[in-house]
Formats: C-alpha cells, sequence, structure tokens
C-alpha cells in the first residue's frame, strides 16, 4: 500500500471529522478568493473609469478632497460648490493644455421616486477630450433641445434618432440627437444636454460642475498644474486623474483592512479546526503508530503519513472553496457595490482570476500542512514500548 493510499483509508475512518475539517479549510478559501477578487477589481474599476477611459488629465474643481471631487466628477453630485465659467478661457490659454472641457453634472429623481436619470451638459469639446465618446447613430445637438442618448438609456426609453423623450423631473420634452456607442462606462446611462441647456435647467447659469483638461504632453503634467494653479483664484483646485483614482483607493483602505481582518478570523477557525483533527487523530492511533515503528517506519515516515492527510482534506477543501469562492464574487461585487458610499464606479467591481485561484490554493493548502507540522511531531515523538506497556 502506498503512502497515499494508507492516508485515504485513515480518512476514511473518520469522515464526519474529515469533512468538517475540510469545510473549515472551504471557507478560508473562499472568504481569501473573494477578498482577493473585490481587492483588485474594484481597483481596477477605479483606474480604469477615472484615469483610462475619459481621456482628462487634470480637472480644475472646487473639491479639493479627491473622494468629494470623484463623487461630482463621475456621479452626478450637485455640489454647492462650484467653477465658474470664466475659468475656461484661462485654463484654455494655459501653456501645455491641448483641449478643455466645462461641463455640469447632475442627478434628477422623479417625482413618485422610482428612478434617478443623470445628466451632463457638454459643449463639443468632448470629442477631442474623451476618446471613447463616440455617436453610433444621429450626431451633435440640433437645437438647446437636443439629447444625447447614453447607449443603455437609449434601451431603456426606447427611443431612436429624431424622437422625443420626456423629463418628468424638468417637465420638458427633449429631441434625440443622436446616440452613443456602448462603452460600457457609467456614459451609457447618461442623458448628455448641451451645457448652456443643463445650466439653466438647474438654474447654476456660469457655474460648472469641474473642468477638464487635456495636455499636449502627460509627461508635463506637473508643469501645466502649476501654471494653472497660479493662473485660478486660490479657492480651486487642480486634481490630476491619478490623484482622484489613489485618493479614492486610500478611501477604501478602511474597507479592504475589514476584508483582509475577516479572511485573518477565516483562516484561524481553519487553523484550529486542522489542528484539533490531526492531533486528535494522531492521539487515537497511538497502537496503530507505535506497530508501525516497531516494524521499520521512521520518524520521518510517521511524519510523512500525517502531513499526507492533512494535505488530502486541505486539498479537497481548499479547492471546494475555490470554486465557492468564485461563485460567489458576483454577488459579494453586487453587495459591495450597494455600500460604496464614495465612489462606486461602472462595471464589476470583482474579478475573480486563475492566479487568484492558485494563491489561494497554495495559501489554504501550505497554512493547513504547517498546521499538521504540531500532530506530526507529537505521532513521531511516541516511543513503541511505553505506548504499547500503557495501552
Amino acid at each position: 500500500m502506498t503512502l497515499a493510499g494508507l492516508a485515504f483509508n485513515n480518512i476514511r475512518r473518520t469522515p464526519m471529522r474529515a469533512l468538517l475539517t475540510a469545510g473549515s479549510v472551504l471557507v478560508a478559501a473562499a472568504t481569501l478568493s473573494v477578498v482577493l477578487s473585490v481587492d483588485r477589481g474594484y481597483r481596477s474599476a477605479v483606474q480604469r473609469d477615472l484615469v483610462e477611459r475619459t481621456g482628462v488629465h487634470l480637472y480644475v474643481t472646487k473639491e479639493g478632497c479627491p473622494i468629494e471631487a470623484a463623487a461630482v466628477i463621475a456621479q452626478g453630485g450637485l455640489s454647492p460648490l462650484y467653477v465658474d465659467e470664466a475659468l475656461v478661457e484661462v485654463a484654455a490659454a494655459t501653456e501645455g493644455v491641448a483641449s478643455v472641457l466645462p461641463f455640469l453634472l447632475f442627478a434628477e429623481t422623479t417625482p413618485d421616486g422610482t428612478r434617478t436619470d443623470i445628466f451632463m451638459g457638454v459643449t463639443e469639446a468632448i470629442r477631442a477630450v474623451r476618446p471613447d465618446w463616440v455617436i453610433a447613430t444621429g450626431g451633435w445637438f440640433t437645437d438647446e433641445n437636443s439629447v444625447i442618448l447614453g447607449w443603455q438609456m437609449a434601451q431603456i426609453e426606447r427611443v431612436g434618432v429624431g424622437e422625443r423623450i420626456y423629463s418628468e423631473a424638468f417637465d420638458r420634452e427633449f429631441t434625440v440627437s443622436g446616440i452613443l456607442a456602448q462603452s460600457y462606462s457609467q456614459d451609457d446611462g447618461i442623458l448628455f444636454l448641451p451645457l448652456p441647456t443643463a445650466l439653466a435647467l438647474v438654474q447654476r447659469e456660469g457655474r460648472l460642475s469641474a473642468i477638464a483638461l487635456k495636455l499636449k504632453d502627460i509627461g508635463q503634467i506637473e508643469a501645466v498644474k502649476t501654471r494653472l494653479r497660479g493662473r485660478i483664484p486660490e479657492d480651486h483646485f487642480v486634481l490630476g486623474a491619478k490623484e482622484l483614482s489613489d485618493g479614492i483607493l486610500d478611501f477604501f483602505a478602511a474597507t479592504r483592512m475589514i476584508m483582509y481582518v475577516m479572511v485573518v478570523v477565516a483562516f484561524g477557525v481553519s487553523v484550529f479546526g486542522i489542528v484539533n483533527t490531526m492531533l486528535m487523530a494522531v492521539l487515537e492511533r497511538r497502537r496503530e503508530i507505535a506497530y508501525l515503528k516497531c516494524v521499520g517506519a521512521r520518524r520521518r515516515d510517521v511524519v510523512r503519513l500525517v502531513a499526507m492527510e492533512t494535505l488530502l482534506i486541505c486539498t479537497v477543501g481548499a479547492a471546494a472553496g475555490i470554486l465557492a469562492g468564485m461563485a460567489l464574487t458576483p454577488l459579494a461585487g453586487s453587495l459591495m457595490r450597494g455600500a460604496l458610499i464614495a465612489y462606486a464606479p461602472s462595471g464589476t467591481i470583482a474579478a475573480p482570476a486563475l492566479d487568484i485561484a492558485l494563491i489561494s490554493m497554495a495559501l489554504s493548502v501550505g497554512a493547513g500542512v504547517l498546521c499538521a507540522l504540531y500532530p506530526a511531531w507529537k505521532a513521531a515523538s511516541f516511543v513503541p514500548m511505553e505506548v504499547l506497556r500503557n495501552e
């Protein structure tokens, strides 16, 4: 009989105990897999939304806190603070700036509270600043009552170019002049309006959410920021897209810490279960281990036997845990999205991957085998004559 076969037969003798131990490993592996997937997914989504997809290098804003600025810039929060529209010309005249996009973002909920629409007032500069902002059908605004719909919004309204939509929030009709190509970003759910129209709807003429800037040379970003700070009022801020994403991720660090505490707790329970199971298994088989040593088994053979039993249990538990973690990751991402108050990026915020599965497997199995060292050492230390005399 091989070592693996002997270990498997030993496990079969106490199936319920082995199953409960594998269950504790399952919980640990699943928790680690979900946490790593959500952590990576959220980081990637924030980077993608605020840095890679926007084509924006700098923002001029009244919000100095990156988290608050991101809420205004990316989610439509109508902050009481605003950027004066006169600063658009100042920004455009700054050396190193290629394009300037003034915009207003705001959200309005229908009177019955069943739906919230996000509106964005823009100028034609959005085409130069935002490379992923592409009109798939139709064209640019034809008049002040025109609207360009994001792809998802067009599906919700079930309208095409030239048709009208009604806004309950403003008791006003708009004519669809264009529909954007699907971008899998927050743009898919936004209604784009001419900037003057958007400003008039919320009585904020001359007051912008922020000004987005695209630079001629991204390598000169610090120099351009310095020039801009010297030309705008002291109560305004110049924030980079990377600063916004880093600030949000710093805020997310507290949530990340809580998630990793959950991982530590899960592994603690798993470690306790493995040590307890293997120690009981060793003590119950004192006579058998003594006979093995009497017929020539060495200390290392006993250690290998106990380690093999632990390895089999942990491998089964970890594999099941990774499968459970991959199945639960989308649900965890959805729950996390509802819990994120400061900024919830578009798209998925959970990213299961093969390397995460391998890391979870390695850590779970490795921790289990390490836990078997004490029971294995205990078994290897048995003196056959003393065991047989006392049994």
